[in-house]
């Protein structure tokens, strides 16, 4: 059964994709491909075997193998070792519904009362028992149908920037689209003949029904010296929010302090705080000091298309500025760039790498109108900027701090970071379920190598004893720092 501590960091993972605004999608795998028969199955009304749930597993896993570049950052920093828990999930479908006797007793059932292995059970396994053992790492998770649904505009939307023909198939394909609508008819049925197995399905955790509000908090706390804003998340900044922040610029002109709180911030697009936060705020409008980030890709073809994908969409906006065209050997990665701190032995998986730039000076215009926001004017502040963080800094928030950091743009107080860095996070789709699945396929690192992944950003001031983050920073005020 899965420990209380890891379900409560499933609920964050929901929580945190929910909350992002902008998404990067990439093509489907290529090997290996389902044949006609194993990917009609379900269209042809045929019901699936334990063989058809292995496959898809075993799918899954090779998936990873080509793709995914953190197996060993996950063993060092979490302890996890992610092919481990794979072979013995796999046993788990293998001896299902035996293998988890301890489990239906947790959950109030007898063994009897389990329900048959479908696509729903196969879905709770691996959301449950696979994804839960390195949770908030890299991205990594089983969309549910809420998810799913709320996602569907961005990948299938002809107008939308993130809809290529493989993002569209796997979020509009008539197998995910199946299993998705079943999923959402069996989480809001009332308790009938099937609430055994509602109940092992979601085990009785709620899942998290669309995005989050991003109704920022401003207060003065000294006037004309201490402003605050407080900022819960990266996503769906509306109309009343941008007013607020305009507000906000214009009021605090003359103030020496401006306090930025994040804590909490579970991610979202950073195209928002770039474009809205350090770019108008910026002070010194001749000085946008670049903070380059490194992105390797492991040598498989499928690992190397999601990331030529990758770079022919960054190229278009200001995010991440690839600073080569195409993608570089890691030998001539090596040879052009000094990462004496990247990690020998996750090299050994690593094969292609682009440089990228991702200065705010690099943001334009129509940029900005490509990304659908409003323009915000600049309002340079010449006081001093605080931004406050913890642990539950993920995503987009995470690299927020990590450039206010790295430019100089902030100083940071209270605690490390979490994770979850990334350009580029890709979508799969199970041949047989249809079960949409996502993890980040870039292996990011600083300008020494070092992943981003296994060394969160850490504060100037970490929290005084017996303080929170904004007691510490207006302790730190008022000494002067």
């Amino acid at each position: 059964m899965i420990m209380k501590k890891q379900l409560s960091k499933i609920i964050l993972i929901l929580f945190l994709v929910s909350t992002i605004f902008f998404i990067i999608a990439c093509e489907k795998s290529d090997e290996p491909q389902a044949n006609a028969e194993q990917s009609s199955l379900e269209e042809a009304g045929t019901e699936l075997t334990l063989d058809d749930f292995l496959y898809d597993f075993d799918y899954m896993m090779q998936t990873m193998e080509e793709t995914f570049p953190y197996f060993g950052v996950a063993e060092r920093k979490l302890g996890v070792d992610i092919r481990a828990v794979g072979r013995e999930t796999r046993e788990k479908i293998r001896n299902y519904p035996d293998s988890y006797r301890a489990v239906a007793g947790e959950l109030g059932l007898t063994l009897d009362q389990m329900p048959e292995m479908d696509a729903h059970v196969f879905w709770s396994i691996i959301y449950f028992d696979f994804f839960s053992e390195f949770p908030l790492f890299a991205h990594t998770f089983a969309y549910n149908f809420n998810l799913y649904n709320l996602y569907i505009p961005a990948f299938t939307h002809s107008m939308s920037h993130y809809s290529t023909p493989t993002n569209y198939l796997a979020f509009s394909n008539a197998t995910s689209l199946r299993f998705y609508e079943e999923q959402q008819s069996l989480f809001e049925g009332s308790l009938n003949e099937e609430s055994a197995k509602k109940t092992f399905v979601f085990r009785g955790y709620p899942l998290v029904t669309g995005a989050q509000s991003s109704k920022v908090r401003i207060d003065v706390i000294e006037e004309d010296r201490i402003a605050y804003l407080n900022i819960p998340n990266f996503s769906n900044f509306n109309y009343n929010v941008m007013s607020d922040l305009r507000k906000l610029y214009s009021n605090i002109n003359n103030y020496e302090h401006l306090i930025i709180d994040i804590r909490d911030n579970f991610g979202g697009s950073t195209d928002l705080w770039r474009m809205l936060i350090m770019k108008p705020l910026w002070a010194d409008r001749n000085n946008m000091p670049d903070m380059p980030l490194y992105a390797f890709y492991k040598g498989t073809s499928r690992a190397k298309s999601f990331a030529e994908e990758n770079l022919s969409k960054e190229s278009q906006y200001s995010r991440y500025v690839p600073q080569s065209d195409q993608l570089l050997t890691i030998d001539d990665m090596l040879i052009k760039e000094d990462l004496p701190l990247l990690s020998a032995d996750d090299l050994q998986e690593l094969a292609y790498g682009v440089k990228f730039n991702t200065s705010i000076g690099n943001i334009e215009w129509h940029h900005i109108n490509k990304s659908g926001l409003q323009n915000m004017a600049d309002y340079p502040f010449d006081g001093k900027i605080w931004l406050l963080t913890n642990g539950n800094n993920y995503s987009a928030s995470a690299l927020f701090a990590r450039h206010a950091k790295e430019m100089d743009f902030a100083t940071l107080v209270g605690e490390p970071t979490g994770g979850a860095y990334s350009t580029y996070a890709a979508n799969f789709n199970l041949p047989n379920t249809g079960i949409v699945l996502r993890w980040d396929i870039d292996y990011l690192t600083d300008s020494e190598g070092r992943s981003l992944n296994e060394f969160p950003t850490t504060p100037h001031y970490n929290n005084n004893p017996g303080m929170d983050a904004l007691e510490t920073v207006l302790q730190l005020i008022e000494e002067g720092k």
